[in-house]
């Protein structure tokens, strides 16, 4: 009985999109950590590199709006997470025959285009077939658990070591397998929502029907959450991107050194990324935002600046990498209370997109100029500023924990007399 319970469909839902997911960071990321090896054959600029993140957060951006609300409108959820993981695999296998800084640049866009539908897609299942005491929990743990897991703790352990074993090009070539098994599960175990279920607002979905960009914009959490994604994505992509780097070619430490200081950001995202919002479930989504918002800055100062034993460097990253909570309730959590059921695809397209388009295009372009201008340490400053502009535009959030606002109503509610004196 208890394994059956264990294995419900919500469960089930939870762990196989989760897979999905952390191989898909686990795809996005290895970029990264192999930079290091890749610079050995490709040479590039600092502004390249981040071109590559931007020009990737581009078509991320176009893929999770458009790819969300494409399957919101169809109704084929399903088939978009199956074709979605094939083809990003794909692009991966590819990036292990790129020669050149152009050839990397095609591919890793083909590559956001084709990442960008899989959470819109993802989170539009999973918040319709989620338990309300148990929303929080679930979107945080498939956007922030497995995608910081495999891609933020084995990721760069492995990667780097597969790497300096057979070479880098081998390692991405490699990384078509896991998308392949992921795909075929998607295909057999999850299924299509019906619209009777989509009960996570009071609108039910409409099959067909166009989802409206102002319908989205005139909510104001939507516009606030939309306004974080454009500082919170270049904190994670900045820390990312740069921290492998900066540990390397500034403070002298080894690939191998280096991979495990990525391993403990891995780690920190991850138990942060599920953690927060579950904490969020009972806290309320603001302070939830604000606080791990603010322990975000110690992250990539920590990197910069801590200069004592390894081990104590470690549990710094550890405790100050939270920023991927913070993440998950901005862009799945909050746009899924504050809104319709049949928006939340577009709703977390737009939130997910604007940021990647903004920040993660933008902002991470001119991170790699000032990088080449005023040294490498820049963008990892930039990254804790971002953080504490994040934690202040949290103050302004509509609070939307269902367990929250239920017991805000309950203390506002008169208790009623059970004798009532009549005068």
């Amino acid at each position: 009985m208890e394994r059956r319970k264990f294995w419900n469909y919500e469960n089930r839902l939870l762990l196989i999109l989760s897979l999905g997911w952390g191989f898909l960071f686990f795809d996005r990321l290895g970029l990264n950590y192999l930079m290091p090896f890749i610079l050995e054959d490709v040479q590039m600029t600092n502004t390249q590199i981040t071109l590559i993140a931007a020009a990737f957060s581009l078509t991320w951006a176009l893929g999770g709006y458009f790819g969300g609300s494409l399957a919101d409108r169809m109704g084929k959820r399903k088939t978009v997470l199956v074709f979605t993981v094939l083809l990003f695999s794909l692009c991966s296998f590819t990036t292990g025959i790129a020669t050149s800084f152009m050839s990397l640049l095609i591919i890793r866009m083909a590559m956001g285009l084709f990442e960008g539908p899989f959470f819109p897609s993802g989170t539009s299942i999973l918040a319709v077939e989620s338990s309300e005491s148990r929303r929080g929990f679930n979107l945080g743990f498939l956007q922030n658990f497995s995608s910081n897991f495999l891609g933020g703790i084995l990721g760069p352990i492995v990667l780097v070591a597969v790497a300096a074993s057979i070479g880098w090009r081998t390692t991405f070539l490699l990384t078509i397998v896991p998308g392949i098994i992921v795909a075929l599960l998607i295909w057999k175990y999850v299924k299509e929502p019906k619209p009777a279920n989509e009960s996570v607002s009071t609108v039910s979905q409409n099959k067909g029907e166009k989802v409206r960009l102002t319908e989205l914009l005139k909510n104001k959490n939507i516009m606030l959450c939309t306004l974080i994604g454009i500082f919170l994505i270049p904190w994670y992509t900045l820390l990312f991107a740069f921290a492998p780097l900066y540990l390397v070619q500034v403070k002298g430490v080894s690939p191998n050194i280096m991979s495990y200081v990525m391993a403990a950001v891995g780690l920190s995202a991850a138990v942060w990324g599920f953690v927060v919002p579950a904490l969020s479930d009972r806290w309320g989504r603001k302070p939830a935002m604000i606080i791990f918002s603010l322990i975000s800055m110690l992250g990539p100062l920590s990197i910069l600046y801590f200069n004592g034993p390894f081990w104590l460097l470690m549990l710094l990253v550890i405790i100050g990498c939270a920023g991927p909570g913070p993440m998950a309730l901005y862009m799945s959590i909050i746009p899924s209370e504050a809104l319709p059921a049949k928006y939340i695809g577009a709703a977390v397209g737009l939130t997910m997109g604007v940021g990647e388009l903004i920040g993660g295009v933008g902002i991470v372009s001119l991170s790699g100029v000032l990088a080449d201008s005023y040294g490498i340490a820049t963008p990892l400053l930039m990254a804790a500023a971002f953080a504490l502009i994040s934690a202040v535009i949290g103050l302004f959030l509509t609070e939307t924990s269902p367990i929250k606002l239920k017991k805000r109503e309950e203390l506002q509610t008169p208790p009623v007399s059970e004798n009532p004196t009549h005068i």
